[in-house]
């Protein structure tokens, strides 16, 4: 029984990840101020909402048939961060040992099932309000003499900005030629394919527009795929080793290999897989060998099985580099920027 003091910890980083998350996404995927805008506020919310919903099934799952089957996890931990989705994720401690593999192994599949069913409603719920676009859109200030004066870059952007303008890292990122911009690419996992062929009457587009909803649903879908690789202690190192205990190691081995060579696909699996192997994340939790698995273990992998093939990405975004007649540009009132102009902005800019 968790302590009143660790009951409010856990309740009280639950409401901050889920105020980053806000704020994270108004700021820095709208555009807008979520704290004044009524409309940016609107689409931050239901990010916020229906991500961390995808993110508590996922934990409480873990915690929930942990329970059941006798052994103890601790309350999850949420970790807020302030860019990218507004959160890490969350930290579940293990306090007590699994007695069977098929404790390990439904413990491990718990959280990733319940999290991408939750996923899944989710795009049900987001995919409809897709729109589509021919061309990649851009908004920006404009004209450029309303931009405000850019501050001076820290000693954190200098560093990364050298990082990455020099090999080895230089080759993931590439570079922009002038006269051209860099967009990020999100892909569609086969789920969203699906779930669009149904509502939409097609898979989403290379450059469609997607709801709060459906972008949650994504990053679900995301977390999923990533969570079932069999890589220590991953959930899917748990359920390959409750699964295969003498292959384990191994079979976790060739993984982190794999996402070290992914990065040709996409820089993350670079940096998630040096993140794995510096803190020792290798290793999957020790369980029995006996008994073997029961009947239903077995069908919860093969649910498991569906739900990575449902959920991965090889590469899960893409850099595309987009000459400026590729784009539609709109200032911040909706209006259409000439390309005319903004090439000549440009132009003078360099010279």
């Amino acid at each position: 029984m968790e302590s009143k003091r660790d009951q409010r910890v856990a309740v009280m980083l639950f409401v901050v990840t889920l105020a980053s998350v806000f704020l994270v996404y108004g700021y820095q995927w709208m555009g807008g101020d979520p704290l004044s805008d009524s409309a940016t506020a609107i689409g931050s919310a239901k990010f916020a909402g229906a991500l961390m919903a995808i993110l508590l099934a996922h934990e409480m799952g873990h915690y929930l048939v942990a329970k059941r089957h006798g052994f103890s996890l601790s309350l999850p931990y949420f970790i807020p961060f302030p860019s990218a989705f507004g959160t890490l994720g969350a930290v579940i401690r293990l306090k007590s040992l699994p007695e069977s593999r098929t404790a390990l192994l439904e413990m491990g599949a718990a959280g990733p099932l319940a999290g991408f069913a939750v996923a899944v409603v989710v795009l049900c719920f987001g995919l409809p309000n897709t729109i589509e676009h021919q061309m990649p859109q851009m908004i920006l200030m404009w004209p450029p003499a309303e931009v405000a004066a850019v501050a001076e870059p820290g000693k954190l952007d200098l560093v990364l900005g050298w990082l990455f303008s020099h090999p080895p890292l230089s080759w993931l990122v590439g570079g922009t030629e002038p006269g051209s911009v860099q967009m990020m690419i999100l892909a569609n996992p086969l789920i969203m394919d699906i779930i669009g062929s149904i509502v939409l009457g097609g898979a989403p587009g290379r450059y469609a527009e997607l709801d709060p909803f459906a972008t949650a649903g994504w990053v679900g879908c995301l977390l999923t795929g990533i969570n079932l690789i069999p890589i220590g202690s991953l959930d899917g190192g748990h359920i390959v080793n409750a699964a295969f205990p003498t292959l384990s190691r191994r079979i976790t081995k060739f993984c982190l290999i794999l996402a070290f060579l992914g990065a040709y696909l996409w820089v993350g699996w670079l940096v998630w897989a040096g993140i794995l192997a510096l803190i020792g994340a290798t290793y999957s939790t020790p369980a029995p060998k006996r008994p073997p698995l029961s009947a239903r273990a077995k069908w919860v992998s093969a649910l498991v099985l569906v739900a990575f093939g449902l959920s991965f990405m090889p590469a899960p975004v893409e850099i595309d580099t987009l000459q400026l007649d590729e784009l539609e540009v709109f200032d911040l009132d909706g209006n259409k920027v000439p390309i005319e102009d903004l090439q000549a902005w440009m132009e003078s800019q360099q010279s």
